[in-house]
């Protein structure tokens, strides 16, 4: 369990902060993870501060960056006190604001001013188009401009139970094995040494099956690497178009992302909803009677 954990939060994430969606859809977020950024919503709500929920961000998931809606009500407090009060305890947070489109001339500069060099937004203070077709662009923009990506080249979705893989070598032999991790360009598994899982170095595989989170598809891979482990050995596979060039061929590709999305977010979440519950029941429990 902790080397699950260990794994999701590892890699650079972006929080926005009680987005407004009818400018800023879900959807979004998708495309932002075929672009290579992982992202997500935080929403507001009566029951925990939003400002315990950014904390509890920033103290577990130490490189993310931060976008908070400021045209968001926030109670018994302000997004810029909290932002200030946030920036003192960790030095090293990435914070950055959005907000609608403001039709008072000087309006957008006075507030650009201010987050930025009075806050302290490192990441900028973004106005947000009523279309929101042109706000995609505008997010895009703002993420490569902030480094989103990190070091990363693609986003891996740690994989649980519901997702494995079928692979036929040359002689037949049948290889199933649970998938550690999938992204668009790679997936690896780890596996015991009882099972001999005998292949040769940048092998390549047709038809492999796969099955993630209820979606069957087959696709072509190459073994790009391979390393012992504790419990094995671990197998990282590049995928291949039948074409030969490497990546997912574009039916798959744009039937997994989907997929890989909803094991990502399902599993940031999960993570924040256990921490944010165990906050909620700290500022519950009574004070001890003396």
């Amino acid at each position: 369990m902790a080397s699950f954990v260990e794994e999701i939060i590892k890699g650079r994430k972006t929080f926005f902060i009680a987005p407004d969606k009818s400018l800023f859809p879900e959807s979004y977020l998708e495309e932002f993870l075929t672009l290579g950024y992982e992202c997500y919503f935080i929403d507001t709500d009566i029951f925990l501060p939003i400002a315990v929920k950014i904390d509890i961000i920033l103290s577990i998931f130490k490189d993310s960056i931060i976008f908070i809606n400021i045209d968001a009500p926030i109670q018994n407090d302000s997004w810029s006190n909290l932002i200030h009060k946030a920036n003192l305890k960790y030095p090293e947070a990435m914070f950055g604001v959005t907000f609608t489109k403001r039709l008072v001339p000087g309006e957008k500069e006075r507030l650009e001013k201010f987050y930025i060099l009075n806050v302290g937004c490192k990441c900028g203070a973004i106005q947000l188009e009523y279309q929101k077709k042109n706000n995609f662009y505008i997010l895009q923009k703002t993420l490569y401009a902030n480094q989103a990506m990190g070091r990363r080249k693609s986003v891996r979705a740690v994989c649980t139970s519901s997702c494995s893989v079928k692979i036929i070598d040359k002689e037949q032999k049948v290889y199933t094995a649970k998938l550690n991790d999938i992204s668009l360009s790679h997936f690896s598994i780890t596996v015991q040494g009882q099972d001999q899982f005998s292949i040769k170095d940048f092998e390549r595989f047709q038809d492999v099956q796969f099955y993630v989170k209820g979606l069957h598809f087959r696709n072509d891979c190459v073994l790009y690497m391979r390393r012992p482990v504790e419990n094995g050995e671990l197998f990282i596979f590049a995928f291949a178009t039948k074409s030969g060039a490497p990546g997912l061929d574009p039916v798959n590709k744009k039937l997994l992302i989907p997929k890989i999305y909803t094991i990502m977010e399902e599993n940031c979440q999960d993570l924040l909803t256990k921490l944010f519950k165990t906050a909620l029941e700290q500022r519950e429990k009574p004070p001890l009677e003396l």
